[in-house]
């Protein structure tokens, strides 16, 4: 316990991008093994702060400090000189989309289609699967779902009953590819309201997810697992801190097995790698997109307790934006990925926000073959995972092969 807080310690001295704003400032506050209740609000209203929530699972408060009354930097000294406190953080505001496609906060990427038409040469993937289950129409799978040969172990596995969760916008629950898999919701952003997307994001990743065997539209990895949405971030892919880490404790809390978070911000904290050490505990299963910036991977896919996935084209190149570096687990399709849209609707977009359910979809599979927690999906995963060529601060163990899971 004293290495875990010296290490959590440690961390909150990490610089941070904070949001702006002149009100009052929220705070997130971290106590030490054997506080009591009494020690932790006498710590609170010692620092002139009025306690406005609390996430017990976490053993963390959040505070509400008066707009004017201290600088950032002379909150946290006063509040780390407190005996009982162990760390502080602010609740900070911020887009955490990645720096994606469209409605997803940056100029379009350049699809694959038009990338194709340069080159002369070209015939077909060189990864092509050469024929498909019956029942299986190639025009609903997307490229990246037959990249993955997810096909290949639907005779055995659709991920039937496994509990996923799309940490994210929300979801479109009414459209036609996702009302059928659709089994409840979340918001962490404004509490008993819905869960509809008002971004597009969540529902993009939810049709790689589980899109619906149909003979329509798109079709997922996982097409018949159940879906919930975890609502975190607003229209504009922004959030506070607290409510996606709100969102991953719901999900240790409602038995969720495998969770999509195609989100992340430059830099880490101790209050978000608590709640994915806590969902990890829990049992959850946390999938990550390991970032845009062509280099280091950002957080929560950096923490050990997550899967970081960057992002293939579909010649088996790495995508230039994609993130890289060792904490990178597995290589999926990220580039010109056609998946749902809000109101019924299809569009591609590129990042690896659109890698990671990939691999989400994969894990669902895994897990309703049997594997169970983190360690479990690896173990399923890595064996399954074959090379594409490319160096492991790049690809990790892979890119995974459906067939191998159900072998």
């Amino acid at each position: 316990m004293r290495m875990i807080l010296a290490f959590l310690l440690a961390l909150s001295a990490a610089p941070v991008v904070w949001a702006g704003g002149s009100g009052a400032r929220r705070y997130v506050i971290g106590f030490r093994p054997g506080a009591d209740d009494a020690a932790r609000v006498q710590a609170v209203k010692a620092l002139g702060a009025s306690q406005v929530d609390s996430l017990d699972e976490l053993g963390v408060v959040v505070v509400k400090v008066p707009a004017g009354k201290f600088t950032r930097k002379e909150f946290k000294a006063m509040a780390l000189a407190q005996r009982p406190i162990a760390f502080v953080e602010e609740d900070v505001v911020r887009n955490w989309l990645l720096g994606e496609t469209p409605s997803f906060q940056a100029a379009p990427l350049p699809s694959w289609s038009s990338i194709k038409e340069q080159i002369p040469a070209f015939k077909r993937f060189p990864w092509e699967v050469p024929s498909l289950p019956p029942g299986v129409l190639r025009d609903e799978l997307p490229w990246g779902v037959r990249r993955v040969n997810a096909a290949a172990a639907w005779t055995k596995t659709m991920g039937e009953g496994v509990r996923v969760a799309v940490v994210d916008t929300g979801i479109d629950f009414n459209h036609p590819d996702l009302k059928d898999n659709y089994a409840g919701c979340y918001n962490a952003v404004e509490s008993g309201k819905s869960c509809m997307d008002d971004n597009g994001h969540g529902t993009h990743v939810s049709g790689t997810i589980a899109g619906a065997l149909d003979g329509k539209g798109v079709v997922g990895v996982a097409p018949r697992v159940k879906l919930f949405s975890v609502k975190v971030l607003d229209a504009k892919g922004s959030g506070g801190l607290v409510s996606i880490v709100k969102g991953i404790v719901w999900c240790g809390q409602n038995h969720i097995q495998v969770a999509n978070m195609s989100l992340g911000a430059p830099i880490g904290t101790i209050f978000m790698r608590l709640a994915v050490r806590y969902a990890r505990a829990r049992g959850v299963v946390i999938v990550a997109a390991a970032g845009n910036n062509g280099g280091f991977v950002a957080s929560p896919a950096a923490y050990p307790d997550a899967i970081a996935v960057s992002a293939s084209d579909s010649q088996d190149r790495i995508a230039k934006f994609s993130s890289r570096g060792r904490r990178v687990a597995f290589i999926a399709p990220g580039f010109d990925i056609k998946s749902c849209l809000p109101g019924g609707q299809y569009g591609s977009h590129s990042g690896t926000s659109m890698a990671a359910p990939h691999v989400t979809g994969l894990a669902a599979l895994a897990v309703s073959r049997g594997a169970r927690g983190l360690d479990g999906v690896l173990e399923v995963l890595g064996r399954s995972a074959r090379s594409i060529g490319l160096k492991p601060e790049e690809q990790g163990a892979g890119m995974v092969d459906a067939a191998l899971i159900v072998r």
